[in-house]
Formats: C-alpha cells, sequence, structure tokens
C-alpha cells in the first residue's frame, strides 16, 4: 500500500508545474496516465498479509495453508505463512512480532489460547496499524462480534455446537444405552469443549454418556476403550474428539462389537476410509481450508475498503457421512478438506 503514496505524491507534482498551461494537452494526457496508473488498487497496493499458524502447513494445518494461499492468489495480494517449532505461546507470539517487523499490513493468528494471552500484542499492532484477527473460532455461543474485541475478526468452527451436533445426530440414530466419549489431549481446550458439550446434550436427551480420558498412542487407545466395553457391555457408540480413530477401530474389531458405532471429529483419510466401509457412522467436520482462506479475505477486505464483519464467521460444525464421504474424499485429494 506504501507504493502508490509515491505515485500520487508525483500525479500532484505534475498538476502544479502544469498549472498555468492546464489547458495544453500534454498536461491533461500526463495527468490522465497518473490517474491511469493509480488503478485499480488491487494490482497497486502490494498488500501483505502475514498467517502466523500453528504448526508446520501439513497435515491438518497443511489445509489451513493452502486456504490463505488460494485466498492471497484469487485477491492479488501477498500472503506469508509462518509458524513456531513449538507451539507454545511465547513462541507465536514471536512470530506475531516477526510479523510486525516485517511491516506486515495484516496478521492472521492462529489462535488457540485465551484471549488474554494475545491482548498485549493485538494493542501493539492496533497502534502499529496492523489489521489483527483471529483464525480460530470465537467465543462458545458468541456469533455477533463485540466492538472492543481484540480481534477485527475470527474464523473458526464453533466447537460448543460441534458437540451437540454430534450428539443430535447420535440421537436422530435411535441411539439407547450407554455412549463414551474420549479425549485423547486432556490439555486441549478445543477437545474438551467437544467432550463437554457431547456429553451434555446427550445427558439431556435422556442417554447416558461417559467421558473417558485417554492418550495420543493409538495401541494404548485400544486397550482403554476394549476394558471399558467389558465393564459397560451396554455401550452402543463412541466418540474420537482428538485424534484419529485408529486405536477405535482396532477396539472394534478386538472386541467383536461390529454393531458398536463409533464417531468423530475432523477429516483425516482414516476416517474417511472408515466412513466408506462402514466402520466409523460419522465424523463432525470444522472445514478447515475456510480457516485460512477468510481470514485472508477478510483482511483484504478491511484493508482495502474498510469492511468489517458483524458477527463471527463460522466455518463448521458440518458433518460428513455415508452421503458425503465420496465427494469429500475427492477434495480431501485436491487440497481443499
Amino acid at each position: 500500500m506504501q507504493a502508490l503514496k509515491p505515485l500520487l505524491n508525483n500525479c500532484a507534482m505534475m498538476s502544479a508545474s502544469k498549472a498555468l498551461t492546464a489547458t495544453s494537452t500534454l498536461a491533461w494526457a500526463l495527468m490522465l496516465i497518473c490517474i491511469s496508473n493509480a488503478a485499480p488498487a488491487s494490482a497497486e497496493e502490494n498488500i501483505s498479509i502475514y498467517f502466523v499458524g500453528c504448526a508446520a502447513p501439513t497435515g491438518f494445518h497443511g489445509y489451513l495453508a493452502r486456504g490463505a494461499e488460494e485466498a492471497g492468489k484469487n485477491l492479488g495480494v501477498k500472503v506469508n505463512y509462518i509458524y513456531p517449532d513449538q507451539l507454545t505461546i511465547p513462541n507465536q507470539i514471536q512470530k506475531i512480532e516477526e510479523a510486525m517487523a516485517a511491516q506486515a499490513d495484516g496478521i492472521a493468528v492462529c489462535a488457540f489460547a485465551d484471549d488474554a494471552a494475545y491482548a498485549d500484542v493485538a494493542a501493539r499492532a492496533k497502534e502499529a496499524g496492523i489489521a489483527f484477527g483471529s483464525a480460530a473460532a470465537p467465543p462458545p455461543g458468541s456469533h455477533i462480534r463485540k466492538p472492543d474485541d481484540i480481534f477485527l475478526f475470527r474464523a473458526g468452527s464453533d466447537e460448543g455446537a460441534a458437540g451437540q451436533l454430534s450428539a443430535r445426530r447420535l440421537r436422530d440414530m435411535g441411539v439407547k444405552g450407554r455412549v463414551v466419549v474420549a479425549n485423547q489431549q486432556p490439555g486441549d481446550a478445543t477437545c474438551q469443549l467437544r467432550a463437554t458439550s457431547e456429553i451434555d446434550a446427550l445427558k439431556a436427551g435422556g442417554i447416558t454418556a461417559d467421558f473417558l480420558e485417554m492418550s495420543m498412542d493409538p495401541g494404548q487407545q485400544a486397550e482403554t476403550l476394549s476394558n471399558y466395553l467389558r465393564r459397560n457391555p451396554d455401550t452402543v457408540a463412541a466418540t474420537s474428539t482428538c485424534d484419529v480413530v485408529d486405536g477405535f477401530l482396532t477396539a472394534k474389531a478386538d472386541s467383536g462389537r461390529n454393531d458398536l458405532i463409533l464417531t468423530g471429529y475432523d477429516i483425516n483419510a482414516q476416517s474417511l476410509t472408515a466412513i466408506s466401509d462402514g466402520r466409523q457412522a460419522f465424523t463432525i467436520d470444522q472445514q478447515q481450508f475456510w480457516r485460512g482462506y477468510m481470514p485472508v479475505l477478510l483482511l483484504t477486505h478491511y484493508l482495502k475498503y474498510g469492511l468489517l464483519e458483524g458477527n463471527y464467521f463460522l466455518t463448521g460444525p458440518t458433518i460428513v457421512d455415508k452421503t458425503n464421504v465420496e465427494k469429500v474424499q475427492a477434495l480431501v485429494g485436491k487440497g481443499y478438506r
């Protein structure tokens, strides 16, 4: 955007120098050339946007990076995806500061902690005239943007609603009996919110629901779930909130419980294959491509036109099941889902 300033200044100077001969053809031609060079804004403003991710652009986060890159390409703005080697608050703040030092026009951050962790750097970005947004879910149930929000926008899935959607689908499937909901990363607030919301919604519907804490090791997950199934033979469904379903699929096979309904969250190859062949019923999708694309679009439109959303942009939740898994699998192969 800074590149326009010298051009516009030159236009003004040339106009002034030709003031005495304003009616001359040459003077008007020079002015028209200047006006022509100043537009369109999208081609000349050189907007620079930094996307501060949570992790390297591979796997799940690869789709966010792909979305940000695609938005930059479509909108004609420069996008840099940067990320900390290890996801901690200090490391991510350092990356945000790197983007500020590079004179970014806008920054989108894959926020993973409470707002308090970003309040100081958000204030500094605002003081520096840098647009600052969040590529993460808004607070549960908060769909209207607060005027004093430290972020210009938030683009992510409502994880509380995701848990409720999962429970509603199970009820619609006619589930009666016990449901176990597991979190493989107990310290992850997102996964815990999914689990808590699903359990609360199931209980509200008169279904017995238990919480099960697990690790990220698929072998341990299979053993933990198998032991649970032996203790609770009335279990009819199991939900994985924070990891691929490999351990759950193993437990289902080893226990001989072909009737056990398995559900999960997020898109991954294992889940899509299991949904296709019927071993998993469905997964809740937060459409992470949009978590990369929308922040770049919102930053660009804010910087170019001053547009600001009145609400938060929810990228999900949606459901992937037998009815749409084939289409989703094709888009996964193309890097969009």
